[in-house]
C-alpha cells in the first residue's frame, strides 16, 4: 500500500487536472452574450455569470468556468503536494543513509 498510495494520489490529481481542464473547455463552447429576443431566454433567465472588464476587454466567467478552474487548481495542487512528498521522503533516506 505504501507503494500505491503516492500513484493513487498523482493519478487522483491528474484526474481532477484533466477534469477541469474538460469542464472549462467546454464552457468556452457554449455562447454567451445577448439573448433577449432568442427563443431560450426562459432558460437562461435565472442564470448567474461573472463579468471582468479590463481596458482590452471583457471576461465572461460562468459557474462552468468557474468550476473548470477549481477542479485544475484543485488537482495541481494534489500533484503538487505528491511531489514534494515523494522529494521529501527521498531526501530525508538519502540523509539517514550519510549519517548512520
Amino acid at each position: 500500500m505504501r507503494r500505491a498510495l503516492p500513484w493513487l494520489l498523482a493519478g487522483a490529481g491528474v484526474a481532477l487536472l484533466v477534469a477541469g481542464v474538460a469542464v472549462f473547455w467546454l464552457a468556452n463552447l457554449r455562447p454567451t452574450g445577448w439573448t433577449a429576443y432568442t427563443a431560450d431566454v426562459p432558460l437562461r433567465a435565472y442564470q448567474s455569470s461573472l463579468t471582468l472588464s479590463f481596458e482590452g476587454g471583457t471576461v465572461l466567467w460562468t459557474g462552468q468556468h468557474l468550476l473548470g478552474a477549481g477542479l485544475a487548481v484543485l488537482g495541481l495542487l494534489l500533484l503538487a503536494g505528491t511531489g514534494g512528498w515523494l522529494l521529501g521522503r527521498r531526501a530525508g533516506r538519502r540523509l539517514a543513509h550519510t549519517e548512520g
